[in-house]
């Protein structure tokens, strides 16, 4: 799968990840949000930072991942200015520099992008095997709306799961929105 999405090029995927930014935008989760958390898009990712911008432009606190490679956790820390204050740190990912980081608990979010490589209609993922994301979601308490943001070729008929796994509730795609099956 991410051979794949690393053969498209870059216009393409600039051309998809704006579809798919327009309509997790318009989401009435992300509407309604004061705060949500999303991933700083690297390599072939969709791309997250028009969705960062307009969110800081409408007044919302924006958190992002930072990389605990010594606890292989994330932690997290409020964006006020991506050109300013993201350098490439951990694995090469634009994460706050440290003289800018503002922890934020996730638990602030009412929504959560997720990154990964395949998903299912069920919600399930897989990642890219560090398990930071799956450990992240499955401390999270109480009810945050977890949205994967996909390219339509990313969805596979079936993602193995574990009883680890936490599934997100929502998959939006350059061509739909799927609200996750809840017969999983």
């Amino acid at each position: 799968m991410l051979a794949r999405r690393d053969s498209k090029s870059s216009t393409e995927l600039d051309i998809l990840s704006a579809r798919i930014a327009e309509r997790v935008r318009g989401l009435a989760e992300m509407v309604e949000a004061r705060t949500i958390s999303t991933y700083i898009d690297t390599g072939s990712e969709v791309r997250t930072m028009s969705i960062v911008k307009s969110c800081l432009a409408e007044g919302k606190v924006v958190i992002v991942p930072v990389t605990d490679r010594v606890n292989r956790k994330l932690i997290f820390s409020e964006l006020r200015d991506p050109a300013k204050e993201l350098e490439p740190r951990t694995f090469g990912i634009l994460e706050p520099k440290a003289e800018c980081l503002r922890p934020v608990s996730l638990e602030q979010a009412q929504v959560v992008l997720v990154p990964g490589v395949a998903w299912d209609r069920n919600g399930n993922r897989v990642g890219y095997g560090g398990g930071f994301y799956d450990r992240t979601i499955n401390s999270l308490k109480g009810y945050h709306v977890k949205i994967v943001l996909s390219y339509e070729f990313q969805i596979v008929n079936k993602i193995p799961t574990t009883a680890y796994d936490k599934p997100v509730e929502k998959i939006v795609t350059e061509n739909e929105v799927i609200t996750a099956s809840r017969n999983r």
